[in-house]
């Protein structure tokens, strides 16, 4: 044997590598079924090599487990059997002998459940319990530090708190029915703090809201959280948050449209702040009494509503949720806004953002942008000198063409030299070379390689070619709109930009040369 391989740091350096899960669990690299299905064998196979091995390898192997399906299926023959739908069934009495197979392997897990499938598999919950009448710290699990429950039987609800150890650091509940949150979840959840005080990151999530109380139970006692993410009642009272100190990003759905009560949340500074609502106004109205500066929002309602409703609810948020900390800002919707006119933004839709001088991201792909012109957009983008990422209108097809051109996008470039993410709707079909080139000449930005130009119509690639190269020289792919959003010549305008694609290609070679 190698010299290397008598140290036990690179031995294990080694087989953790096998398989590399990222901090989520997910695999991290080579994510495929068939990749997982032979790492798992390797590591199997070392696991027998050598006594040096043993325990290494099966570290490794264990460390993650779609279900617990396999820890029961380690124990010994003739304690279960297997029915023709696999369901796992208990044989005889589970004794203490068994339970120590079972000890030889369970530690070892670290990572437990996905979003795909139930956490004890096809383990039959008579079998469950009798396991549990020998855990000697009641954690079936004890070094468990992720844990994702899809869901489970209802006869095996309770059997969660089994899972919630003293290690844990994540936890994903997605409830598979509408009384999971109601019936034995509540006196679960309300020990979270008492049994796994290391949690940082909380997600109650699916399409059942959880009632307020039950979160405020489950998360107040947790002094290291700093991830939360819920569904709770529009009509829920939400002071309770204001308690989470050390929270640094949080993640709200509000379900439902009833008029929603004033809590008074507040916190002297939030990473992220992500609102799923109704609407942009019922966001506004759910919020009517935080006072939460963030440096990150997002706000996602299901339909968008007009542009002058937009802008309404962004003077609703001001000093609610926009502050002058505020970096990133995302207005996305959940369904694709109606293609109507009044949807349109406007430089008035823009006013209550452009205050906020020291923003480096803003996201409205999903808007339509064609009301505006180059005069609009460089009045916009002048007050934002920061930006290093802009995303406007390139979601969705639009029926009303773009009015900003080439002479816009410039003045965008000129005022933004930060910027390195892209995305504009622009008039490519009407292109001055000569104006175009002079216009050039005032700014080039090699922080730029990929375009989303959305919808944007062209005719010429060619002669887009040459503009484009002259302000973006280090441009490697353009992108349109969505397929889910697409317009009708979608495909001959992808055609197109790939084309124009090729021409610069052809353009800086000869340069170089």
């Amino acid at each position: 044997m190698h010299a290397c391989l008598l140290i036990p740091e690179i031995v294990k350096l080694i087989f953790a590598n096998i398989i590399v899960y990222g901090t989520d669990g997910s695999l991290a690299k080579f994510g495929d079924r068939y990749y997982q299905q032979v790492a798992r064998r390797s590591l199997a196979a070392l696991s027998r090599v050598c006594r040096s091995f043993k325990d290494m390898a099966l570290d490794a192997l264990w460390v993650k487990l779609d279900n617990l399906e396999p820890l029961f299926a380690c124990l010994p023959r003739d304690l279960w059997t297997m029915t023709g739908d696999r369901k796992l069934l208990i044989q005889r009495p589970v004794t203490a002998a068994d339970w120590l197979v079972f000890e030889q392997y369970a530690p070892r897990v670290r990572i437990l459940g996905n979003t795909d499938s139930d956490l004890f598999g096809g383990i039959d919950a008579e079998f469950v319990y009798a396991m549990m009448g020998f855990c000697s710290q009641s954690l079936l699990v004890p070094n468990l530090r992720i844990l994702y429950c899809k869901g489970c039987p209802h006869v095996l609800h309770s059997c969660i708190r089994y899972l919630l150890g003293p290690n844990l650091i994540y936890l994903l509940l997605v409830p598979p029915t509408e009384g999971f949150w109601s019936n034995v979840m509540p006196s679960v959840l309300s020990g979270l703090g008492r049994h796994s005080p290391q949690l940082e990151v909380v997600e109650f999530v699916g399409p059942y809201a959880i009632c307020p109380q039950v979160s405020e139970l489950a998360l107040c006692g947790l002094t290291h959280l700093r991830k939360a993410t819920l569904v709770l009642p529009s009509c829920g009272d939400l002071s309770w948050l204001s308690r989470l100190v050390s929270l640094q990003e949080l993640r709200i759905t509000f379900a439902g449209i009833l008029p929603p009560l004033r809590s008074q949340f507040r916190t002297s500074y939030l990473d992220t702040l992500v609102v799923r609502s109704f609407s942009l106004i019922s966001s506004a109205n759910e919020v009517e009494g935080w006072v939460v500066p963030c440096r990150q929002l997002q706000l996602i309602p299901a339909f968008p509503g007009s542009a002058a409703a937009v802008e309404r609810a962004l003077h609703m948020l001001d000093n609610r949720l926009l502050f002058d900390v505020l970096e990133h800002i995302l207005l996305d919707v959940v369904l694709d806004p109606a293609d109507h006119i009044d949807n349109a933004f406007t430089l008035q839709t823009f006013t209550p953002l452009m205050r906020f001088s020291g923003l480096k991201a803003v996201d409205l792909s999903a808007f339509c942008m064609s009301l505006l012109d180059d005069d609009a957009l460089g009045s916009i983008v002048k007050s934002w000198p920061r930006l290093e990422c802009l995303y406007l209108g390139t979601k969705c097809f639009w029926r009303t063409p773009p009015k900003i051109t080439f002479r816009g996008l410039v003045a965008l470039l000129s005022a933004c030299p930060n910027l390195r993410n892209l995305g504009l709707v622009f008039d490519a079909t009407k292109v001055d070379l000569p104006t175009a080139e002079k216009l050039g000449r005032r700014v080039c930005n090699t922080n730029i390689t990929s375009f989303h130009v959305g919808f944007s119509p062209i005719k010429q690639p060619l002669q887009v070619a040459i503009s484009l190269s002259a302000v973006l020289p280090c441009l490697g792919e353009f992108s349109v709109e969505s397929l889910l959003s697409r317009g009708p010549d979608r495909v001959t305008r992808e055609a197109k930009w790939k084309e124009v694609l090729e021409h610069i290609s052809r353009i800086l070679t000869k340069k170089r040369e």
